[in-house]
């Protein structure tokens, strides 16, 4: 069989290839790398149910998430008949099966304070009951979630009713933000838990209290789709930066670092892409540093606009930071992708972002907050072309080696088998 052929494709999948997958919002432009690896897991011969906790983004929708959507299904957010009568099934049926141990359990949720973050109790307790009606129904033998918080938590409760294995991977905002005792239970009574970084394994391999198996298993690219480009350069050189518009994001940095480079004389522009809370906040600051003849922010693009302004760029630049509620990032997608393109990239000691960008020898890294030395670094790649062009090269020659999607996501798809 073609390796890239779903075994599915010709007959019913067995058991132990249908797989439940609970995530946030779907889909989402910023969360590519799920989608990406989604559709490499069924490349590979897994059957999957995604079952989404919301809706995501509809203004621009990636092509992968319009393939994944016929096998999506969206657990209601409104008190609807449907949310109602699927947790009313559910219930019943473990009430008659054992009322004992249903009671239990049912009391225990309401009781923990273990629920999902954006919903009243007695609204989380009817998803979750819906969510066992389907996974039950569907005759699903193992759930895996994306994201510590809200789906790893309705997991875990969906593994408390059905006995049903349940798996999670945790990325960065979900691990540092949130209860770390519910985290800690989240881990104990998973098969396993994976991570996209050394950084966050550590940390998670600290907080696991029965020594539940931790992977590292990076986020990958499809290296063939993501090809360096000969074409010329913008003029001025452009400095790409791409997120959402938040604070861990670090623009508010970049864009004091652009301003100490238009005080130098150094030619430049600088496109940041993304849409977000901090918009009005960076375009005044923008307006107050009289740099809208430097700085544009551009909105969302979906990703065959933004490809061509990597082709475009002589630099990428994003300045990650630690937030004071402990949210960061883990390695952003972003940063894979430039590298991948041989981009240059200038990034901070934050996370497992030094798991990708090797100071000095495939980019430059600097202290986070520190928009001075954020200039340096952006100023020496634009100045020394030659040091930009080597970084570039060995950026994707790490992509090649470590970050490659086909390769990762079969690891992740032997611990799910």
């Amino acid at each position: 069989m073609n390796a890239h052929t779903p075994a599915y494709r010709n007959g019913a999948p067995d058991a132990a290839s249908r797989l439940g997958v609970v995530v946030s919002g779907f889909p989402r432009i910023s969360e590519t790398f799920i989608l990406n690896e989604l559709r490499q897991l069924q490349e590979l011969g897994l059957w999957l149910r995604i079952f989404a906790l919301k809706p995501g983004q509809q203004e621009i929708v990636h092509p992968t998430a319009r393939l994944l959507q016929s096998h999506t299904v969206y657990v209601p957010v409104k008190l609807t008949s449907s949310l109602v009568l699927g947790a009313l099934r559910a219930g019943f049926r473990w009430a008659v099966r054992g009322p004992g141990r249903f009671l239990r359990i049912l009391t225990e949720f309401w009781r923990s304070g273990k629920k999902e973050r954006e919903f009243p109790r007695w609204k989380s307790l009817l998803r979750w009951l819906w969510l066992c009606d389907r996974i039950e129904g569907e005759k699903l033998e193992k759930i895996h979630a994306h994201f510590a918080h809200d789906p790893a938590t309705l997991a875990y409760w969906v593994y408390r009713l059905l006995e049903v294995p349940y798996s999670f991977t945790a990325h960065a905002k979900d691990i540092y933000c949130y209860s770390q005792e519910q985290l800690k239970e989240k881990l104990r009574a998973a098969r396993f838990v994976a991570t996209c970084t050394r950084f966050n394994g550590e940390y998670l391999q600290k907080l696991s209290p029965n020594g539940t198996p931790i992977y590292c298993l990076y986020h990958g690219l499809d290296p063939e789709r993501l090809r360096p480009a000969a074409q010329p350069k913008a003029a001025p050189p452009l400095i790409l930066s791409v997120g959402r518009l938040v604070e861990k994001k670090g623009f508010s940095d970049l864009i004091q670092a652009c301003a100490l480079l238009e005080q130098r004389g150094v030619a430049f522009q600088c496109q940041i892409v993304g849409e977000g809370p901090l918009r009005q906040t960076l375009e005044t600051q923008i307006q107050a540093g009289h740099l809208e003849h430097r700085i544009t922010l551009r909105g969302a693009l979906g990703h065959d606009r933004l490809l061509p302004l990597y082709h475009q760029a002589s630099v990428f630049a994003l300045p990650c930071c630690v937030t004071a509620t402990g949210d960061r990032d883990g390695i952003p997608n972003v940063i894979l992708e430039a590298m991948a393109l041989e981009l240059p990239v200038v990034s901070t000691r934050v996370s497992g972002i030094p798991e990708a960008v090797e100071h000095a020898h495939n980019g430059l890294l600097v202290e986070q907050h520190h928009p001075e030395a954020l200039a340096d670094a952006i100023q020496l790649l634009l100045q020394v072309p030659e040091m930009a062009r080597q970084f570039g090269k060995e950026g994707r020659r790490i992509i090649l080696d470590k970050f490659n999607l086909h390769r990762n996501v079969n690891a992740l798809k032997e611990l799910l088998i």
